[in-house]
Order: structure tokens, then C-alpha cells, then sequence
């Protein structure tokens, strides 16, 4: 095969590689977007449960017996990435959780990559499941690391719940935020103004209990929506990075084969000129 044949086979390699890196690059901006657009909402409505929590705290008597977990232990929960092409996404989390790991905790780990990592840092997680990829995904994902942490916290395991995650803010790089979901922060939910107690159907401490497995659920599940965006976004500078190395390839692949089609040229002309010259020489 020719330099010329050779070189734009590669081109044409490269060119498939390049259009395969700019479908990522979109699909991870166009998750990314997805996964911002959602937010608000979910932060409204975890805001719209905590108000009525602050309702039910006029109903409750013994305030503090029904906020306690009743375990000792603690259980920390990682948001990582599912997928690859992140960079250093996954280790950033991971490093953050073995900064605030003790014995006796358990880590609770979202995203195969993000456990497969851990382990081999030596920290075994407790639990893990596969990161949801898509915020459509993320409720069924959060319900079952829920299900799991209510069953250890009624066996009397766990006290405490704290969550890591990456946040992502538009022109700035992702920042990695951890957050305390159990016990609650009681001072906070209080009601600022003197109101009336709701009226309610329900056994308050039940109605209670309800509203902080809701308020628990719509807790992670924007901590899963947030990490899903960072992660995307993480994505999404990789493809860029990636894209751009490709295509400064590709041109120095065109410039070698327009060399390669010139030399090539040249030595046609050459060989037509020698060829000319010989016949020349036997005329005479």
C-alpha cells in the first residue's frame, strides 16, 4: 500500500473516531442540561416537605424521640459515575470519602466504577448499586438505597446519614459537597413565626415519620440529579479535550496527504519526462 493509500485509510479512521467523540460530547451536554433544568423542581418540592415537616414539630411531644434514628453506627453515601470518560471524577469522591470514613461506618456506594475504585483503594463499601445515567432513572436508584438504609437503621445499625456528591455550577468547575440527611437539623425546620397547629387525619408521630422518609427520598434524589450533572459535565470536558486533539490529528493527517499526492504527483511528471527523454534519445 501506498504512503497516500495509508494515510487516508487513517483519515478515515480518525474521521469515524472524531464523529463518535462529538455524539458524546452532545449526549453528555444534553444530559447534563436535562439534569439542570430538573433541579429547581426538586429542590422546591424537598423545600415543600421540609415546611411540612416544620408543621408537624407544633403536633409532636417528645421532639427528640422521634427525630433519633437509634442506631450509633454511620452510613455514608457516595454519588459516583457509572460510566467512563470522566477524568478524575470518581476520584475526587472516593478520596473524599476515605477523608471522612471511621471505623464502624458503612459506605454506601452509587456508581459501579466509583466501587470498583474504592476497593481498590482497600475500602469495602457496604452496599453499592449502578448509578442511574439518566434523571428519569433516579427515583427507582434512590429507592432502593433507601429500602436498604431504613432496614439497617430499624436492626439498630445506623444513627447517621451523611451523603458526598459533586455539584455542578455553570462556568465553574464541580465542587464536592457533603451533606447531613440524618438526624435532622431540627433548628432549621422550626417554624420562624408563631402559627397554629395543622389539622390532620393521621397519628402526628405517623404523619411525622412519613414526611421524613419523604423529605429523606427527595434529599437524595437531588443529591443523585446533582451528581448526574457533574458528571456529565465532567464528561463533556473530556469529549471536548478529546475532540480537539482529534481533529488537530486529522489535519496533520491532510497536510501528510496532500504531501503524499504532491510527491506523488511529481514522480509521475518525472517518470513522463524520463520516459520522454529516452524516446528522444532512441529517435536520434
Amino acid at each position: 500500500m501506498s504512503r497516500l493509500a495509508e494515510t487516508e485509510a487513517h483519515i478515515a479512521s480518525m474521521s469515524e473516531l472524531l464523529a463518535i467523540v462529538g455524539a458524546m460530547r452532545s449526549l453528555a451536554g444534553m444530559r447534563m442540561q436535562e439534569a439542570q433544568r430538573i433541579l429547581p423542581g426538586t429542590r422546591r418540592y424537598a423545600d415543600m416537605v421540609a415546611s411540612a415537616i416544620s408543621d408537624t414539630l407544633l403536633l409532636m411531644g417528645d421532639r427528640e424521640e422521634a427525630l433519633s434514628a437509634g442506631g450509633a453506627g454511620r452510613a455514608v453515601i457516595v454519588c459516583t459515575a457509572e460510566h467512563g470518560f470522566v477524568g478524575g471524577f470518581n476520584n475526587r469522591l472516593v478520596e473524599a470519602a476515605e477523608a471522612v470514613l471511621e471505623a464502624g461506618d458503612t459506605l454506601f456506594m452509587l456508581g459501579t466504577r466509583g466501587a470498583v475504585l474504592a476497593t481498590e483503594r482497600g475500602i469495602a463499601p457496604g452496599w453499592s448499586h449502578p448509578m442511574s445515567t439518566r434523571c428519569a432513572a433516579v427515583p427507582q436508584t434512590v429507592g432502593a438505597l433507601l429500602a436498604n438504609l431504613y432496614g439497617r437503621i430499624a436492626a439498630g445499625e445506623i444513627g447517621r446519614v451523611e451523603a458526598i456528591f459533586a455539584c455542578y455550577r455553570q462556568g465553574g468547575a464541580s465542587t464536592v459537597e457533603r451533606r447531613l440527611l440524618l438526624p435532622l437539623d431540627t433548628e432549621a425546620l422550626e417554624p420562624r413565626q408563631p402559627r397554629q397547629s395543622p389539622l390532620v387525619d393521621l397519628d402526628p408521630l405517623d404523619l411525622h415519620e412519613r414526611l421524613i422518609g419523604e423529605y429523606l427520598f427527595a434529599l437524595m434524589t437531588e443529591a443523585a440529579i446533582e451528581s448526574i450533572a457533574s458528571e456529565n459535565a465532567a464528561r463533556f470536558a473530556t469529549m471536548s479535550a478529546a475532540h480537539e486533539n482529534v481533529s488537530d490529528k486529522v489535519d496533520e493527517l491532510r497536510q501528510e496527504a496532500r504531501q503524499a499526492r504532491q510527491s506523488e504527483i511529481t514522480t509521475e511528471l518525472l517518470d513522463l519526462v524520463t520516459g520522454a527523454d529516452a524516446q528522444l534519445g532512441d529517435s536520434r
